[in-house]
């Protein structure tokens, strides 16, 4: 072999060992993104724990948009059949948020009639929701 020969089979080798290494970092990255937001989904409350809870105490809910204003939305509450499928309730949900309210897989924008959220915030006297953090779900999981 001459040295260009290599030279170039050299470079292939470390293209390809660049490349196996940024394929492992992103499905690690993905994995990972998974696992936490599955883990956080199964906290989420159904229509009973929603109405008893205190102003004040930690809550996440997985809801559908039916409307949505300026810094609030409101949706009906979604009780979680399994994973990826999750079942309409008649309840009602409030939930309000800033433009510094973080949005994880989506951006604000993606909060609108239609989208199915996951919300993690504190309730409020009124019993609506003032969100910490909002994830957006629309594609992820199925409404019935």
């Amino acid at each position: 072999m001459t040295d260009s020969d290599v030279r170039r089979t050299g470079r292939w080798l470390l293209m390809i060992t660049v490349l196996g290494s940024l394929s492992l970092g992103a499905a690690i990255t993905v994995g990972r993104r998974s696992m936490r937001m599955s883990a956080s989904m199964a906290g989420a409350a159904d229509q009973n724990a929603l109405a008893a809870s205190a102003p004040g105490s930690s809550m996440k809910v997985v809801m559908e948009v039916t409307s949505v204003g300026p810094g609030a939305a409101t949706g009906n509450l979604l009780d979680r059949q399994r994973d990826d499928l999750y079942k309409r309730t008649v309840k009602l949900v409030n939930i309000h948020y800033t433009d510094a309210t973080p949005v994880v897989m989506g951006k604000l924008a993606d909060l609108h009639t239609g989208a199915v959220v996951h919300v993690k915030g504190t309730v409020r006297d009124d019993h609506s929701i003032a969100a910490e953090q909002i994830v957006i779900l629309t594609g992820y999981i199925q409404v019935q």
